[in-house]
């Protein structure tokens, strides 16, 4: 696709309503920086509560941004939005072109992204190094951020920063090993006082049953200690090319008892949390290296477990409260205090 080919993203005749959603997508859109900017000046002047009710009100208009986004059909498959993002797009009444991909070094770093995608895979951990943003003009550097930005001069200090190594996360010992020794307890909860048939029970064919998360869920924890192993007994592993196991074929654990699952998941977390328990620092900071992620320490492969976990107990929750909803035996869908969505980044 040449750069003058745009990709209609917006209904060739748009509605009432249509016209209406787009108008609402661009004025949340805006009131979503305007929040957020007047939630950074807030901090500037130490008004810190002002700040917190900024950066609420930023985040509720970026919800009913990206709602609104998604109503009318503008994101697609990562394929498609790479390619939108590289040659231009209609969204409503605006090119994308001037508000995607504008500077050359933006585009390059599209066009990588377009050959990954286009051989089927993520990039590489040599194909994309740790980035860095200007947070004065916009600036993208790549690599090592030596000196100020060389368009505007402000101060290295200043950038923000989108390291490989903490693509995952930045958690600490202290929250990771609090969100590990959690999530069992969340999981019990979740399946409390549903009876084996509704644990196995898929919404439609897109969605996991809650069986096939356990049963997930305790793959991928094995696949981490396996993986911590390797950082705590070996200098500089390289982690084998095989990727873990896939929810796919997690289908198996549909005709498990769910007593069976927990008992599974309580084993594999006990292990991985004495194998955690009473780490150094230096020992939490040593190094692989993986083909996808480049140079990885424990940390990072910690926040991995713990994104991919966070995800698939908010999953979890939503296919509870779907499953009750729709029910008539069970009349209380909602589940308090489950999900671990408190732990301080950096902790």
């Amino acid at each position: 696709m040449h750069a003058d080919e745009l990709v209609e993203l917006a209904p060739h005749h748009m509605t009432d309503s249509d016209h209406e959603t787009s108008q609402m997508f661009a004025l949340a859109s805006m009131g979503h920086v305007a929040y957020h900017l007047w939630a950074e000046q807030a901090r500037q002047e130490r008004r810190f509560n002002l700040a917190r009710l900024f950066d609420a009100l930023s985040a509720a208009r970026l919800a009913r941004a990206g709602r609104a986004f998604r109503r009318l059909g503008w994101v697609r498959s990562t394929a498609e939005n790479v390619a939108s993002a590289f040659s231009g797009a209609v969204i409503g009444d605006i090119r994308a072109d001037r508000i995607t991909g504008v500077t050359p070094f933006a585009r390059e770093l599209l066009a990588r992204a377009q050959r990954a995608i286009g051989e089927g895979r993520d990039l590489h951990a040599g194909e994309l190094g740790d980035l860095f943003v200007c947070t004065t003009c916009g600036e993208i550097c790549e690599g090592k951020l030596e000196g100020a930005c060389r368009r505007c001069g402000t101060v290295p200090e200043a950038h923000k920063a989108f390291r490989a190594i903490e693509a995952m996360g930045t958690l600490g010992p202290h929250a990771i090993m609090a969100f590990l020794e959690q999530t069992e307890d969340a999981l019990r909860t979740l399946v409390a006082g549903l009876d084996d048939d509704l644990l196995s029970r898929r919404l439609n064919d897109a969605r996991p049953s809650l069986k096939e998360l356990i049963g997930h869920l305790t793959d991928m924890d094995a696949v981490f200690r396996q993986r911590a192993w390797l950082l705590l007994e070996t200098n500089q592993p390289t982690f084998p090319p095989a990727h873990p196991p896939t929810i796919e074929s997690a289908a198996v654990y549909r005709d498990q008892p769910v007593d069976a699952l927990l008992d599974a998941y309580h084993t594999t977390r006990t292990q991985t949390l004495n194998l955690l328990r009473g780490l150094t620092s230096a020992a939490w900071h040593r190094e692989g290296r993986h083909e996808v992620y480049g140079v990885v320490n424990l940390l990072h492969q910690a926040n991995w477990l713990i994104s991919l976990e966070r995800a698939y107990l908010v999953e979890m929750a939503q296919i509870r409260h779907d499953l009750i909803a729709a029910d008539h035996r069970y009349g209380e869908a909602n589940v308090a205090n489950i999900v671990v969505t408190g732990s301080n980044e950096g902790e």
